[in-house]
């Protein structure tokens, strides 16, 4: 049976946010997210079209082309799509380490069944979806991944469901398009959570300030 994936980009970059910052990466992107960020700054949030639609082992060669062990997926919302499974296994087989960057409201079955060494879960709860996650990711989530705005909150942090990710280091805070402010507001979280106790890195986006894709 074809099965075909909703990739809408490919290419080679350096990972710009979180923990694996700085690392080459080949980048693949799925079109379509099922919830809406003002402040999101891709296009491919948009519903999912017909013409993203690829054969799965033709993205495969076209990745294996690129040269590159670690593979970023984006979105959107990769979780979106179900041929997400059979994508990330198919790389995992052929030895590549798959970082998934995730709004987390979705799951999809089978994941917990492939190598968590070579899968990697980049998890950004959503201020639209009050910051709801699906209950898989409390177990699963590698880095918890704020973006600071207007919205967020110490009381949204200390949620039962991300404080033990918050309590095994997890968390990085993200000033929204590195603006000022929320740099200010990112430093006072952090004092603020150090006060209790807690602790969470503050990590801006690398490839705004260096002027990469």
């Amino acid at each position: 049976m074809k099965i075909t994936v909703e990739v809408c980009e490919i290419y080679k970059t350096i990972q710009g946010e979180g923990f694996l910052i700085g690392s080459p990466v080949t980048l693949v992107r799925f079109q379509g997210c099922n919830i809406y960020c003002s402040w999101c700054d891709t296009k491919y949030a948009i519903p999912k079209k017909e013409d993203t639609k690829r054969d799965l082992y033709e993205v495969l060669e076209e990745i294996e082309k690129l040269g590159r062990e670690h593979i970023l997926i984006t979105g959107g919302e990769p979780f979106y799509h179900q041929s997400l499974l059979p994508f990330t296994a198919a790389l995992i087989r052929r030895n590549h380490f798959v970082q998934i960057e995730t709004n987390g409201t979705l799951w999809i079955e089978g994941f917990e069944l492939l190598d968590r060494k070579k899968l990697y879960f980049s998890v950004s709860p959503k201020y639209s979806v009050d910051y709801k996650i699906h209950p898989a990711f409390q177990k699963y989530c590698d880095e918890l991944k704020f973006v600071v705005d207007d919205n967020l909150t110490l009381e949204v942090l200390l949620r039962d469901e991300f404080l033990p990710l918050v309590k095994e280091k997890k968390l990085i805070l993200q000033p929204e398009g590195n603006k000022e402010k929320y740099l200010h507001k990112s430093l006072k979280l952090i004092d603020k959570l150090l006060q209790l106790g807690l602790y969470a890195r503050l990590i801006p986006q690398l490839h705004k300030l260096v002027n990469l894709p």
